[in-house]
């Protein structure tokens, strides 16, 4: 297995670098913040502001240093692998961001963000998941339901479905936090029934 180093370390410096944003403004910070919210957007759980600082940033890290090497590992294609890798790291600055934000401003609304994130990273997936460049080949195991089927119909649908999907996500991110949540389980659940349909569907 080939590592790439570089975008290893260039990612996780990424994940690590709000960590700054939180020592730039510590003196202000109150001395527990708000890491999590409810479904009503009220915040739920606090912990210290070295905790809150340090403690997401670098678990991001982690999740990106697993991720990274998987791609490696699976050699997916250098494209695909920039668009995986990169989500981690944005995600970090910008909840990390959030939380800091919503500290020294209660009225900033970090599940809104939240939701928007969500929603933006799926219409970026669903952009790029039928373009084969980018991956390489698309492995998908479905108990061998997927074996004789239209592979590129599939993808193409699910993509579809996907980039739909963010779209309704951002636009919920809007309104309530509750109707973003509702709609995200909704989507999250029909999403690991609608492969099965679609492999059935498209086969050749």
């Amino acid at each position: 297995m080939k590592v790439d180093k570089k975008s290893l370390f260039l990612s996780v410096a990424i994940c690590l670098l709000p960590i700054l944003i939180g020592v730039y403004y510590y003196d202000v910070l109150p001395e527990q913040i708000a890491v999590h919210f409810n479904v009503s957007g009220e915040p739920d759980d606090f912990v210290s502001k070295t905790h809150a600082i340090i403690g997401v940033p670098i678990f991001l890290a982690i999740v990106q240093i697993i991720i990274s090497l998987v791609v490696d590992f699976d050699k997916t294609p250098k494209k695909g692998a920039l668009i995986i890798k990169g989500i981690i790291p944005v995600i970090s600055v910008l909840v990390q961001g959030g939380i800091v934000a919503y500290a020294l401003d209660n009225n900033f609304n970090v599940p809104q963000l939240t939701v928007f994130v969500i929603g933006i990273v799926l219409i970026i997936l669903g952009n790029y998941l039928p373009k084969k460049e980018f991956w390489g080949k698309y492995n998908f195991n479905l108990f061998g339901l997927e074996k004789g089927v239209n592979e590129q119909k599939v993808v193409r649908a699910y993509a579809l479905y996907m980039t739909f999907s963010g779209v309704v996500i951002f636009i919920s991110g809007f309104f309530s936090s509750t109707v973003a949540l509702v709609l995200i389980v909704v989507i999250a659940i029909f999403s690991t029934v609608l492969p099965f349909y679609l492999v059935n569907k498209y086969k050749d």
